[in-house]
């Protein structure tokens, strides 16, 4: 009888499942190891913990022997003051941009490279309180740092500089700036926490100088709290020599509610905001935040004509862009020099009477610069100025 041969290797079928089943061992292993929560970061982060309890102590430990021994050598930190009248110029504050907590007197500032005994030099930053104990690690990128004299804004390009620092002296808003409608003892303009609009003949109007005319794009900044559901922020706005009371509108940006507006000529805008199919020459930008909430909002727009695009940042945050037809950007008179541009003020329509044309509204900051800023150069901005507004606020009281 013929015996069968038996075959003892491997199938090709076998083979490829057990080469599958490697395979998924082999993902499973790597991201247990890469993952975000895979044992490297784990490993990492445990590390880094464990460094920054070991600097911590260190500090802590300086501070005991200061306390003990009220030696010099152990004064570690640049002493913080709270901005008040008694130390006038003399002061130095930190803010935590996410909670907008302020530390003043009382505390000390720690930065990178500070030498400590047994320990050497720190690598992190820290806020520290002597007199309580308290040791305060600085989140990375995470807090503002403000003295007298700093700035609060990028300086290079602009035109319009109304922010909190300077905001008392109009006739420091820059060259070619001119407040209109302010009377003395209407109750508005400025009361030392914001430049108040009263809604009825109140507006900025801003004539761009040689040295800073648009050419090449455009940053507006405003924050500020709206008494009504429609702000009318930065136009470009000509009152006709015919008519004393008419004027036209070339380019217009407003909030309506939470959304963002803006037309800048009757030509298609070309963009994926277009208002509607039947109102093609205007965009419109939904849920961007709201200028009506008890702290108000702060919106950038930034204009970039070289690359046809707008974009849009909300509290300092990059929020969404547009590209545009070119025809339309420009189509406004935006690069013109003889009409002015305009805040709080804003014809209904091409030309008419000027009818609920102006805003109510408290300004915290409002600035134009004939160049488009970054977006780190848009949030140091933002941390800078929303930090100096809550100094003025908590100095008042409010």
């Amino acid at each position: 009888m013929k015996k069968l041969k038996r075959n003892n290797g491997i199938t090709l079928i076998a083979l490829v499942i057990t080469i599958i089943v490697l395979l998924i061992l082999a993902g499973v292993s790597i991201s247990m190891l890469t993952s975000d929560n895979g044992i490297i970061k784990q490993a990492q982060s445990a590390k880094e913990e464990t460094l920054n309890s070991s600097e911590k102590e260190a500090i802590a430990l300086t501070m005991i022997n200061r306390e003990m021994t009220g030696s010099e050598k152990y004064n570690i930190g640049e002493e913080l003051r709270n901005r008040t009248l008694a130390n006038g110029d003399n002061w130095k504050i930190v803010s935590i941009n996410e909670t907008k907590e302020i530390y003043g007197t009382g505390w000390y500032y720690v930065g990178t490279g500070v030498n400590l005994e047994n320990y050497g030099e720190t690598k992190h930053e820290w806020i520290i309180n002597y007199d309580t104990g308290e040791i305060i690690e600085l989140p990375e990128e995470g807090y503002t740092k403000l003295a007298y004299g700093d700035n609060l804004a990028v300086k290079d390009g602009i035109i319009l500089n109304a922010d909190p620092i300077n905001m008392g002296d109009e006739n420091s808003w820059g060259d070619g700036v001119t407040i209109y409608g302010m009377e003395e003892g209407d109750g508005y303009g400025w009361n030392e926490t914001e430049f108040k609009l009263d809604g009825v003949d109140d507006y900025i109007e801003i004539y761009p100088q040689e040295s800073v005319k648009i050419e090449n794009g455009l940053t507006f900044e405003f924050y500020g709290k709206s008494y009504s559901s429609m702000l009318q922020m930065l136009s470009k706005t000509i009152k006709n020599a015919s008519q004393e009371d008419n004027y036209s509108n070339r380019f217009r940006t407003r909030m309506e509610n939470s959304d963002f507006l803006c037309c800048m000529s009757s030509k298609n805008c070309g963009s994926d905001w277009i208002l509607s199919d039947e109102t093609t020459h205007w965009i419109k930008k939904k849920s961007i935040g709201s200028m009506q909430s008890q702290n108000g909002g702060y919106l950038t727009m930034t204009i970039d004509i070289e690359n046809d695009n707008i974009s849009l940042y909300w509290e300092g945050k990059f929020i969404a862009s547009t590209i545009c037809s070119h025809e339309w950007l420009i189509g406004g008179d935006l690069l013109s020099e003889d009409i002015p541009f305009t805040v709080g003020l804003q014809v209904y329509g091409n030309s008419g009477k000027r009818l609920e044309g102006y805003s109510k509204v408290d300004i915290y900051a409002c600035r134009l610069y004939n160049k488009v800023l970054t977006a780190d150069e848009v949030k140091d901005n933002y941390n800078a100025t929303v930090t100096y507004h809550n100094l003025l606020v908590k100095d008042s009281g409010e």
